[in-house]
């Protein structure tokens, strides 16, 4: 670790490696995949996905309680309370005696409950991290920190796709779901590792309650939230509905489906030891440009597949799964940079805590909304020239159009950070942005 990061605040990378091999399959493909192997309809994939980022608003109630339990106490309470229930999740497979409509209410029940726990304790960890951590050491701090996100999700998607291969068993789902909960407890113990932030006066600035009308009229933390509002509708239920689009096409089983999702996670790690220092160089709005350039080259590879332009089998597959990584990873460590950097020390939990729970709400409303129309959409299809019309090629079609108007925010977006340089590459960037 950089001799700018406080000692033990590495930690949090291996906090990070074994959240992620948890969440990745909780809520994640594997979890999904049991959802439908279940019977669940578009609508309740949906509605799983969404719980995570719908749970998110209870941390505005949770913000006032920061100064009270402190940050590392209110992270272990909210993760260790969401671990226990990993574990009754794991238990859902192989309850032979129940039918596949009781155990699909059962698991959307677990998964809600673990969401409210989770969205609660987070209400602590970003604040947590922005007092820990210097703003000349984040860049660095939190492209590392996705690294270890990412390598952990690559490990969870590996390890998901051996166990889940063939002809599924339902004790397979189960072992998969234990591997979710075991990594779960490992996490808390570096939690505990992490060194808690010993300033009362900083932490009670952080806390102090600030007018919700002063926050939204705050110019750059306004760009910020409807770029980010903008981005979680274009891109919010990605991952639900291309799952489920693959498992449609002959061929796609379930474990197929995981090793190709292994390629996005492996386009992050490739990507994340040079974001960093784009950031410093470029700066955070070009490189959140950027990002999104690739995104739009995703979804338009999704929409081509779909309509018929492309086969499944050309490899454009594999191709744009791992852009897709490449393109999430410069955007995360730019999008959390720029938050960090725009919140004021004065209310900056009531700042986190609303803008997370307004983004979420539109990342959970995402998915909702577009299982219900994919529902509704249904079975329609029609066949225009070489494009064929139908529920998953008019997704990726607005899509695509979304991808455009969140382009366009980028520009209205308040860019704090220094930029080190003046090369042409760098120019260019600005003029783009």
């Amino acid at each position: 670790m950089s001799a700018d990061c406080p000692k033990g605040s590495f930690n949090a990378h291996w906090f990070a490696f074994f959240n992620a091999l948890t969440f990745q399959i909780v809520i994640g493909t594997p979890l999904i995949l049991y959802a439908k192997s279940i019977g669940a309809s578009s609508t309740v994939l949906g509605l799983l996905a969404a719980a995570t980022p719908l749970m998110t608003m209870l941390q505005l109630p949770a913000a006032k309680y920061l100064p009270v339990f402190g940050y590392r106490r209110f992270v272990l309470l909210g993760w260790g309370a969401r671990t226990v229930f990993i574990f009754f999740i794991a238990l859902i497979p192989v309850l032979g005696f129940l039918d596949r409509t009781t155990k699909l209410a059962l698991l959307v029940f677990c998964i809600l409950v673990f969401n409210m726990m989770r969205g609660a304790a987070s209400a602590a960890w970003m604040p947590w991290i922005a007092l820990l951590i210097p703003e000349e050491a984040r860049a660095r701090f939190l492209s590392r920190d996705q690294l270890f996100m990412f390598s952990g999700s690559l490990l969870a998607v590996l390890v998901s796709a051996f166990l889940i291969g063939g002809e599924v068993a339902a004790y397979e789902f189960s072992l998969v779901f234990l591997l979710s909960g075991l990594a779960g407890s490992v996490a808390l113990y570096f939690i505990k590792k992490i060194p808690d932030v010993h300033a009362p006066d900083a932490v009670q600035q952080s806390s102090q309650p600030v007018h919700w009308k002063t926050i939204f009229l705050y110019p750059p933390f306004l760009a910020l939230l409807l770029f980010n509002i903008l981005f979680v509708f274009e891109v919010g239920s990605l991952g639900v509905f291309t799952v489920q689009y693959l498992r449609d096409i002959p061929g796609f089983n379930d474990a197929l489906v995981l090793y190709i999702s292994c390629l996005s996670f492996m386009g992050s790690l490739l990507v994340l030891p040079f974001v960093g220092g784009w950031l410093d160089r470029f700066g955070n709005k070009a490189v959140l440009f950027v990002s999104l350039l690739l995104f739009g080259t995703v979804i338009l590879g999704w929409f081509s597949l779909a309509a018929g332009l492309l086969s499944p089998q050309s490899g454009v597959v594999l191709l744009i799964n791992f852009l897709a990584g490449v393109a999430g990873a410069g955007f995360n460590v730019a999008n959390s940079r720029m938050a960090f950097a725009i919140m004021p020390q004065a209310g900056r939990d009531h700042f986190f805590a609303l803008f997370s729970v307004i983004t979420s709400l539109g990342l959970g409303a995402s998915p909702v909304l577009w299982g219900i129309s994919l529902d509704y959409i249904g079975t329609f299809e029609v066949i225009t020239g070489a494009f064929h019309w139908h529920r998953h090629s008019i997704y990726f079609g607005v899509l695509f159009g979304l991808n455009i108007l969140t382009l366009l925010q980028v520009r209205r977006l308040h860019e704090t950070a220094a930029k080190n340089g003046g090369d042409v590459l760098a120019e260019t960037f600005k003029e783009a942005v």
